[in-house]
């Protein structure tokens, strides 16, 4: 048997327990900056994906209204116009009237088509006779810049 020690001279002094394994204020740092870049990306590629679902609606409905006689396929791609702009737009976008109504378009498809070229017709002049626009023109352009519709903010 062993032999009990006779002074407590002999036993070890207490040691605190070691320190536990942290982790670096630098990782945790990085790592939130991953999941805040991934946030960022996955927002990104729902707006961009909602983006590209109303582009790809508006365009088949452009093509719809390719049938049309050319005063009905106007005022089809006026009311296209305004429901890409409740769609796509603040709640006020779609009842703003003449200049702001284009400039607010303009800014929509990064064009100045509405303001300064023919997509002048959709604003006040939808409303009063006005010599033939050429129609097919109109649709070939409207059709290109729904096509490349691209996630942005639009000012009212």
């Amino acid at each position: 048997m062993a032999e009990p020690v006779a002074s407590l001279d002999a036993l070890h002094g207490l040691r605190a327990p070691p320190a536990p394994e942290s982790i670096a204020p630098y990782v945790v740092m990085i790592l939130a900056g991953f999941l805040v870049a991934a946030l960022v990306l996955a927002a990104a590629r729902v707006l961009l994906a909602r983006r590209q679902r109303v582009a790809r609606a508006a365009l088949a409905e452009l093509a719809r209204s390719r049938a049309l006689p050319p005063p009905e396929r106007l005022a089809a791609q006026a009311k296209l116009l305004r429901r890409l702009a409740r769609v796509l737009g603040p709640g006020a976008a779609a009842r703003q009237r003449d200049a702001a109504w284009l400039s607010w378009l303009d800014g929509l498809f990064a064009t100045s088509f509405f303001s300064t070229g023919e997509g002048r017709v959709f604003g006040s002049e939808l409303y009063s006779p006005r010599a033939n626009p050429d129609i097919e023109s109109i649709d070939r352009t409207l059709a290109g810049l729904i096509a490349r519709l691209r996630p942005r903010r639009v000012r009212p």
